[in-house]
């Protein structure tokens, strides 16, 4: 192998007076994906409206795992110098505390935090008084968020005008869109992050053999993302895999 150096939104507003519900399109082929911060259809997108009455929640959508974020919003309910939660979903423990803060006038929050996990999650912002946590009212602006691992990725392709072939039996053009790693199996899907852009490949190759790098994007998945061709990304491993004898 060769190397060297080197999101789409559509929204629509459902025209009601009580709600206004974000739609998300994603382009999707044999397990490709790309050019779009990661989604979660089963809750709003971040900054998207929400329920009249129900407050407002950014965060993210796409985070790194322990690095500092910022969470934005506003919480019904909340005067100036009450307190507030930051919360991620658990499958196992519920919603679980990852920072405090204060309200300001409004119910407006700023609320910085470290995601202690990588995953698909969902983050709220409720009261920290407990009284007022379980009274009920308003429901809390809830926003989904994708928080990646990180590691060094580099760039490989081919040069001249004969396909290569890859380790996973996948001819290895401009155009193909896969990524290469020393033990994941072939097929595999791993979505990246980089600067805002995310791109959803699978593992087609071996490599990258070179010390301190843990994967190798193809030229076309380097696009995607306007990667550098030598940085660290973001990556989280997806269920399934792509039949690699159908491509």
């Amino acid at each position: 192998m060769t190397r060297y150096a080197t999101s789409t939104l559509a929204a629509a507003l459902c025209l009601s007076a009580l709600l206004a519900l974000p739609a998300l399109a994603l382009g999707q082929a044999d397990g490709v994906t790309g050019g779009t911060a990661a989604p979660d259809p089963s809750v709003p997108r971040s900054g998207a409206a929400t329920p009249a009455g129900s407050g407002s929640l950014k965060a993210g959508p796409g985070v790194l795992l322990g690095r500092r974020q910022l969470a934005t919003g506003t919480v019904p309910g909340l005067r100036g110098g009450d307190s507030v939660l930051l919360q991620r979903s658990d499958a196992a423990q519920g919603w679980v505390t990852l920072a405090r803060g204060t309200a300001k006038a409004g119910g407006a929050v700023s609320i910085v935090w470290r995601a202690d996990r990588s995953g698909k999650f969902r983050l709220r912002a409720v009261p920290g008084d407990a009284q007022a946590a379980q009274a009920g009212g308003d429901p809390a602006p809830v926003v989904p968020v994708t928080v990646y691992t990180t590691a060094i990725a580099s760039e490989y392709g081919v040069t001249g005008p004969r396909p290569g072939a890859t380790a996973c039996g996948v001819p290895l053009l401009a155009t193909t869109l896969g990524v290469a790693h020393k033990t994941l199996p072939c097929g595999t899907r791993v979505e990246f992050f980089y600067r805002g852009r995310t791109v959803t490949v699978p593992v087609i190759d071996r490599g990258p053999y070179i010390a301190g790098r843990e994967w190798d994007l193809t030229t076309a998945a380097a696009r995607r993302l306007r990667f550098s061709g030598l940085d660290r990304v973001g990556s989280i491993r997806l269920a399934g895999r792509v039949d690699l004898r159908r491509r």
